[in-house]
């Protein structure tokens, strides 16, 4: 394995002035049990794991791998709870894993109120929180003073819907009805996403945004039926956004082939490789990466700048990438680039 401490060098001399990254100030939980300082700048060895209740997918992976590559060049240990059950009891039960292993930091990812009730039972027993990726309940974690590297759900939709109506205005489409399927209704990421896609839209005043629960996270052979039947009751569709992805875009994209015809414009957010294959496939005519690896890394490093650096909170987005056509060879190799190297945090 790489050596850490030669890492840890190489952070001393620069992390802190390279990354403009900001948490709360105090102290960890190392510390309070006789842990012994690292001796290096960086301060205490830790340790910190990613928990969340969710099936294994892409989207964990890559999350993953950021978090251990920051934890490595720390000198932290890392580990991962993986309760795969995508339910809010599971993803409870996996965050009170974290911290009853007596982890310093637990990364996870704010989609329920229960949450902030584990945040707020857990954080005065000294474990510190970071949060990524979705942050449903802002409010709270702000008064724990948790910080947040993920994107902006509302400004990605925009993103996304803007683009889209610029492409269907370049292809002669300046009305009819973008379906977009919700796998989660009320969840508040996801519904942020949505309404920024028809704000988006709005570029183009004759495009309308159809919403409709696809059903996708719960049976995605199910979705493709649901999928089949509001293609066909709202007649004069021109585009599809998959909003969560691949967990969407698989059923809508079986539905339309079993349809058949002409196939309207496809467009979606990247949650894993197989939405770049879709792109690659011209199945998809253009992505949004989130770039789910750095948010992982950041929410380290935005814990690490809370114990050792004592900053402010702050809630931080590491930015997107658009996938198309010319990029999207470059994205899958960056993929398998990134599978490989997980393979020396143990992970899969």
């Amino acid at each position: 394995m790489r050596s850490i401490v030669n890492r840890r060098a190489l952070l001393g001399r620069g992390l802190a002035s390279g990354l403009a990254f900001a948490v709360l100030g105090g102290c960890g939980r190392s510390g309070a049990r006789g842990d012994k300082d690292s001796g290096g700048d960086l301060g205490a060895a830790r340790s910190v794991a990613f928990a969340i209740g969710t099936p294994g997918s892409d989207f964990v992976h890559e999350i993953s791998l950021g978090c251990a590559d920051a934890a490595e060049a720390l000198g932290w240990r890392f580990s991962r709870v993986l309760n795969a059950q995508p339910t809010p009891d599971a993803h409870v039960n996996a965050i009170r894993q974290a911290v009853t292993a007596r982890n310093d930091v637990v990364v996870t990812v704010d989609w329920y109120q229960a949450v902030v009730e584990e945040v707020a039972r857990a954080q005065p027993q000294g474990t510190r929180f970071a949060m990524v990726n979705s942050l449903n309940n802002s409010e709270g974690m702000a008064k724990y003073g948790v910080p947040f590297s993920g994107q902006n759900p509302a400004d990605v939709g925009r993103m996304l819907g803007a683009r889209m109506a610029r492409e269907l205005a370049n292809r002669g489409k300046t009305q009819g009805a973008v379906l977009v399927g919700n796998p989660f209704p009320g969840s508040l990421n996801v519904e942020q996403r949505i309404a920024g896609i028809a704000e988006g839209l709005k570029a183009q005043p004759g495009l309308r945004m159809v919403g409709f629960a696809d059903g996708s996270a719960a049976d995605a052979a199910t979705s493709v039926a649901l999928y089949k039947a509001k293609i066909g009751e709202t007649g004069d569709i021109v585009a599809h956004a998959a909003a969560s992805g691949e967990m969407g875009a698989v059923p809508l994209l079986k539905a339309l082939d079993e349809l058949g015809g002409p196939k309207p414009l496809v467009a979606s957010t990247v949650s894993s490789l197989k939405m770049l294959d879709f792109v690659k496939q011209g199945r998809v005519a253009f992505a949004l990466d989130e770039n789910l690896y750095m948010q992982g890394f950041s929410a380290v490093m935005l814990a690490w700048s809370q114990m050792e650096r004592g900053l402010a909170p702050l809630q931080t987005a590491p930015g997107c990438t658009w996938v198309e056509p010319g990029n999207v060879d470059a994205m899958i190799a960056g993929y398998r680039k990134r599978r490989e190297a997980a393979k020396a945090h143990g992970l899969s």
